[in-house]
């Protein structure tokens, strides 16, 4: 278990470097990241590579003990770059170029941008690959959709196509252009995704489906070049990138597939980010890096609250509770210049350590008596909660009410989860559902046959499944399907939907089966019931009485079917029942505000208690522990302070 900290040497004079080192290391910091936005630095002619500089701040950090991640540059190309090769900016939705000034002003397109990316990737994995300072690489920075609209993505676009459908007639086919006589007859008439006046934000929605897929793809391909290199020239050091949690626009789990491990950057708010850190190790299936934490104010142009006193410690064994096994603080120090200027590091700009340094620093003491408790440790839950981007993106497409989105739906289950003390995986649509006693699945609302086939398969093995509302409704070209909904997983259900009503804003009263009223919204599916018995009715509206919510036997397993959008108290108590019938041991009597998590080697278990309020709260703990930080027994009852943290074996 490690800190670490994000560090611009370049930012700074060389004679500020061995302070710096040193102040690091007293606060138990062991990891720096560097050079991501250093290209102009690092080749400032284009051939001409100058490493010197890096060299000697590599040097001075590894004198106080401290290794080194090296970024690869390329999401900040140089002037020199764009000024010879001006194909390598992106275009936006209206055609214009994204200027320089900034950074990501470059398309993943075109080959004079590719290439000089490869040479500074292989000229910085030749002069850093054996050096034993350096301990891995992130590649580029913070990946998304570009949606570029230059010629050459509309090339590769097409190209793309061609691939995927061979022929027009199939395309035309597959996305049914027959509708507004949108027919093509040559590739070229196919538009890439531009501004919305031109009609495209009603385009045809398996041709946004599809462009997406593309753009993500093109992302996916241009970081398998670098990794190529960093493989070649590096292979004893390892590979990933930094990851935006809940970020959606890319396909997270294609992005993953060359990297070692992921890592990610975190900026919490208010209440607890533990959601982001279950996708984040669930794309991999594995602990995680946090590559930036939050160490202060953030923002560009304006700031946002202050970490209060303790958040910054809490934040970070939050992580680590979650699966961190680094976390690595932005920034080292506030930066005189540019944009971020505001975006506070854990020194402000007069650089003299005040609060944040000594928070941060008390956090390292902890980490570094605890290590030996938690090294080697990982997370291992009963449950999981599915996470699929083909679904985010064809409901942000058609989000069918306002308010309505697949991350609305996860992250009510896993807020219920959490008041249950009930840790949760959130994996990806190629994860083993097997391994779990309970899958929840938002709305596939893109059903796959393949899905339907696996989650038929899951229940009648013995799982658990929880479905919900616009299950079934598209196949995999976004198209909808024809079946009575939930489609190829209504037998598994144990029922149709016979009618259903975008409820929108409006409220409609629901009563489960043991008498507790609650309030739906958005959408209300009315159930046919078939094999599957209700345990919820509609008490309001035209379906009053009709069944609103059922549970299904079907095989060795069961199915629940949700029909509706609800409060958070409703998916507490649906949450309950299921986990009691599915065999899975909650915690139900931990106060508002209060996550119990669990990290795990050879049977032996390191809880985590993190109080995320403002407010002191008495834990009911089950069963006696060691309290680690504090070197006592806690059985019984676990007073914690505002936004404390208790570890316990």
């Amino acid at each position: 278990m490690r800190l670490g900290v994000d560090y611009y040497p370049e930012h700074w004079a060389e004679s500020r470097w061995p302070i710096d080192a040193r102040l690091m290391a007293e606060a138990g910091i062991s990891v720096v990241r560097l050079a991501e936005f250093a290209w102009s630095r690092m080749e400032p002619k284009e051939n001409k590579f100058d490493f010197k500089w890096l060299d000697k701040a590599i040097n001075i950090l590894a004198k106080e003990g401290i290794q080194v991640v090296l970024g690869t540059p390329t999401a900040s190309p140089p002037a020199w770059l764009m000024a010879k090769y001006p194909d390598t900016y992106s275009r936006d939705e209206y055609g214009h170029i994204h200027g320089f000034g900034t950074r990501q002003h470059r398309c993943h397109t075109p080959e004079n941008y590719r290439k000089r990316s490869r040479a500074i990737t292989t000229a910085m994995a030749k002069h850093y690959g054996k050096n034993p300072n350096v301990i891995g690489w992130q590649t580029d920075n913070e990946f998304f959709r570009e949606d570029c609209t230059c010629d050459k993505c509309k090339k590769k676009w097409h190209g793309w196509l061609k691939k995927k459908y061979k022929t027009l007639d199939k395309l035309n086919a597959e996305w049914g252009t027959v509708f507004w006589s949108q027919e093509y007859s040559d590739w070229s008439q196919i538009q890439v995704l531009a501004h919305p006046r031109s009609g495209n934000h009603y385009h045809s929605p398996s041709f946004q489906l599809d462009w997406r897929r593309f753009q993500s793809e093109n992302a996916v391909s241009f970081q398998h070049e670098q990794v190529e290199i960093l493989r070649k020239y590096a292979p004893k050091q390892f590979v990933t990138h930094n990851f935006m949690g809940f970020h959606d626009s890319l396909n997270y789990y294609d992005l993953a597939k060359d990297l070692d491990f992921v890592a990610w950057d975190n900026y919490p708010g208010e209440g607890p980010a533990g959601a982001a850190h279950d996708l984040m190790r669930g794309v991999l299936e594995k602990n995680f890096w946090i590559m930036e934490e939050r160490a202060g104010h953030i923002g560009w142009d304006k700031f946002s609250p202050a970490p209060r006193p303790g958040e910054i410690r809490m934040w970070t064994w939050e992580a680590i509770a979650h699966g961190a096994d680094v976390v690595s603080y932005f920034r080292w120090r506030s930066c005189l210049y540019g944009t971020e200027q505001f975006w506070q590091g854990i020194l402000n700009h007069d650089a003299v350590p005040r609060r944040r340094y000594h928070e941060i620093a008390q956090t390292g003491a902890e980490l570094k008596k605890l290590s030996p408790a938690i090294d080697g440790t990982a997370v291992k839950n009963e449950v999981a909660v599915l996470n699929d981007y083909e679904n985010i993106w064809a409901l942000d497409i058609q989000p069918q009410t306002e308010g309505f989105s697949f991350r609305k739906m996860l992250l009510l289950y896993t807020k219920a989860l959490a008041r249950l003390g009930v840790g949760a995986d959130v994996i990806g649509p190629g994860a083993d559902f097997k391994r779990y006693k309970v899958m929840v699945l938002p709305p596939l609302y893109v059903l796959t046959d393949e899905m339907a086939k696996k989650v038929t398969q899951y229940v009648h093995s013995g799982g658990t499944v929880v479905l919900n509302c616009r299950t079934g409704v598209k196949n995999e070209i976004n198209v909808c399907r024809t079946e009575p909904l939930p489609g190829p997983l209504a037998h598994v259900a144990g029922l149709e939907i016979s009618d259903y009503d975008c409820a929108g804003p409006r409220s409609v009263s629901v009563e489960s089966s043991d008498g507790k009223a609650f309030k739906a919204t958005l959408w209300c599916d009315v159930l046919e019931l078939q094999s599957a018995e209700p345990i919820a009715v509609y008490k309001s509206h035209y379906y009053a009485g009709e069944p609103a919510a059922a549970v299904n036997k079907a095989g060795k397993g069961r199915s629940y079917y949700i029909g509706f959008v609800a409060e958070d108290s409703f998916y507490r108590h649906l949450m309950e029942q299921v986990l009691k019938e599915a065999g899975v041991k909650t915690v139900p009597d931990l106060p508002e505000g209060v996550e119990l998590l669990r990290r795990v080697k050879n049977g032996t278990e390191v809880v985590f208690v993190i109080n995320f309020t403002a407010e002191a709260k008495t834990v009911t703990l089950p069963g006696s522990y060691d309290e680690l930080l504090g070197s006592h027994k806690a059985a019984g009852k676990l007073e914690l302070k505002p936004f404390d943290v208790a570890v316990l074996k």
